[in-house]
């Protein structure tokens, strides 16, 4: 709040920052199994800067154009639902991994794999480059 009152734009991240440790601090305390609520919490805090940096750039004197607010409005909200989605997949993935079996020993397999094929891609890539340019 006192990143609007004064204007500092500086200060968001660090009220963000608070709010994600303290709710980090009483995660680590209480020791719950999973917290079923801490996507809701993610993308809460996403929309709590957007709206923030949002608010410090209304205070200058550029008019915007007609609907720009809505289509940031709409922007903001199809964030929070990304970010929403993306936290419940990692939770689902996450309380998967602790069942543990053979079905998280393949997707970690494919994982590995996947990424080795990454890696491969990309040198490939950057040979190409490599050669393309001396």
């Amino acid at each position: 709040m006192s990143a609007l009152v004064l204007g500092w734009p500086s200060l968001i991240p660090v009220s963000l920052l608070l709010l994600g440790g303290m709710y980090g601090a009483e995660l680590a305390f209480d020791d719950p199994a999973l917290d079923g609520a801490s996507p809701f919490f993610a993308a809460g805090l996403l929309v709590t800067a957007e709206l923030g940096y949002w608010s410090l750039e209304e205070r200058g004197s550029v008019q915007a154009d007609a609907g720009e607010s809505f289509r940031r409005a709409a922007f903001v909200a199809l964030l929070a639902l990304g970010a929403l989605l993306v936290g419940s997949l990692l939770l689902v993935l996450t309380d998967g991994v602790r069942a543990g079996g053979l079905a998280v020993d393949l997707l970690g397999a494919g994982a590995a794999g996947a990424v080795l094929l990454v890696v491969v891609v990309a040198r490939r890539a950057g040979r190409r480059a490599e050669t393309r340019a001396g």
